[in-house]
């Protein structure tokens, strides 16, 4: 039973991915609940993997859920302000190719049961990604700081594909 409070933990930032999805779907205007949303789900993901390794239970099927969890929830919240006109669609559009791209070949480089393969790009990108989120969901543009993430976004992008390059590299490097 202990054993499935991680992944609990990281199931969670399913749902939360649905409340966001269902907040925007109806115009909600308070950014309290937006950010309470955010607030949870990147706290959940913060310490998911600590509670896996306290109780002895880290796993590579864990470290896969974290992981989908993640993208699922940052995609869901940032299509949704991408489709509300906050950010350019090409930010999450990125962050799913920079996400596919690390899970294929986390599959192609390392045995799968382990998990998905480390890389240091792509642990900022996460922390990035929750960073956006959170930020957009306090103050979305013209408000500050949600309008410097707008005018960022060129350089997001920069860095997205960055981390899609570094994938490429390591890919070719093991092969």
């Amino acid at each position: 039973m202990l054993a499935q409070i991680p992944n609990g933990l990281s199931a969670i930032r399913f749902a939360l991915a649905a409340i966001w999805i269902a907040l925007a779907a109806h115009a909600h205007q308070g950014r309290l609940a937006f950010s309470i949303v955010a607030i949870v789900a990147a706290g959940s993901d913060f310490i998911d993997g600590r509670v896996a390794r306290r109780l002895g239970v880290a796993s590579g099927s864990g470290r896969w859920l974290d992981g989908i969890a993640d993208v699922t929830f940052v995609l869901a919240a940032l299509l949704s302000e991408a489709a509300a006109g906050v950010i350019p669609f090409y930010i999450p559009i990125l962050i799913a190719v920079s996400f596919s791209q690390y899970a294929i070949d986390s599959v192609l480089i390392g045995p799968p049961a382990s998990g998905p393969i480390k890389s240091r790009l792509g642990h900022w990108g996460g922390i990035i990604n929750y960073a956006l989120v959170i930020t957009l969901a306090i103050a979305p543009p013209p408000a500050f700081p949600g309008a410097i993430v707008r005018d960022l976004a060129p350089l997001i992008a920069i860095f997205y594909a960055a981390a899609i390059s570094e994938r490429a590299w390591l890919y070719y490097r093991a092969r």
